[in-house]
C-alpha cells in the first residue's frame, strides 16, 4: 500500500512537485487516457505521446507500423490516421500497430511526468486494475490530473478520487481528500458528471456526445498502461 497519496489538479502545478521516486498515475478521462487504455487493451504495441502535431508526423516518418492519432479543439488533426476518440481504437484497427498520439491535454502531462519513478495510465475503464495494482505500490503515489488547457477539470479529479476512496488506510494530503469527497459526491452516476461537466458539454457541442457515455464506463479492461523510455506498453 502507498504511504502517501496527493493529487496534482492541473499540469501547471506539476512543476510545483517533486515527483523523483514517487509512483504518478495520469488521468486525461475526457478523453487521451481512456483512448491510450483502450488502445493498448486492443492490441497496440507502444504509444508515443509527443506534444506537437509536428512531432507526431517527424516521429511516425521514422518507425514503420506506425498510426498517429490525436486532437486539436477536440478534432482530429488533418493528415492524421485517428482522432481522440477512444471508439475510434477497436482491436481491428490498432492490434500490431505503433500509435504516436498528441492531444491537447494528456500527452503534455505524460511528457511532464518523465522525471517519476513509474508513471502509470488510468481511467474509469482500467480503474480496478489501476487500484489492484496501487495497493502493491511502496512509496509516495502521486495522481496527476490533465485538466483543460491548464485548469483544473471535474471529471480527473474524480477519477482520483475513486482510486483514493479504494485505498483505505493510506496518509491523504489536503488535495486527495478534496478528490475523495468530489468523487463521493458523483460515484453514482458517472456519465452524469462527465455530460455536466466543462468538458464534457464542449464535446458533446461538436458532436462527440458518444464518447462520454465510452469514458464513463468502469472496469472494461484488465490492463495497467505505463511509461517506459518514452513509450506505453503494458
Amino acid at each position: 500500500m502507498p504511504a502517501s497519496i496527493d493529487v496534482v489538479f492541473t499540469p501547471d502545478l506539476l512543476p510545483f512537485s517533486d515527483l523523483t521516486g514517487k509512483t504518478v498515475v495520469v488521468a486525461d478521462i475526457l478523453r487521451a487516457t481512456t483512448t491510450i487504455t483502450f488502445a493498448v487493451a486492443n492490441g497496440a504495441t507502444a504509444i508515443t505521446p509527443v506534444l506537437t502535431p509536428d512531432d507526431a508526423f517527424r516521429l511516425a516518418a521514422d518507425q514503420p507500423n506506425t498510426l498517429i492519432g490525436g486532437e486539436r479543439g477536440g478534432m482530429k488533426v488533418d493528415g492524421f490516421d485517428l482522432g481522440n476518440s477512444p471508439r475510434e481504437y477497436t482491436e481491428t484497427v490498432v492490434s500490431g500497430w505503433q500509435i504516436v498520439l498528441t492531444t491537447t491535454n494528456g500527452t503534455r502531462t505524460l511528457q511532464a511526468c518523465r522525471a517519476a519513478e513509474r508513471v502509470l495510465v488510468g481511467s474509469f475503464l482500467n480503474l480496478r486494475a489501476i487500484v489492484n495494482r496501487l495497493a502493491q505500490a511502496e512509496g509516495e503515489l502521486v495522481f496527476a490530473c490533465s485538466g483543460r488547457e491548464g485548469g483544473f477539470c471535474t471529471e480527473d479529479t474524480v477519477f482520483a478520487g475513486a482510486c483514493v476512496a479504494a485505498l483505505a488506510e493510506t496518509q491523504l494530503t489536503d488535495a486527495a481528500e478534496a478528490a475523495k469527497i468530489l468523487y463521493q459526491e458523483h460515484c453514482e452516476d458517472l456519465l452524469g458528471m462527465l455530460k455536466n461537466c466543462y468538458h464534457g458539454r464542449s464535446l458533446a457541442s461538436i458532436g462527440l456526445g458518444e464518447d462520454l457515455e465510452f469514458c464513463a464506463q468502469m472496469d472494461l479492461v484488465d490492463v495497467v498502461p505505463h511509461l517506459v523510455d518514452g513509450r506505453i506498453i503494458v
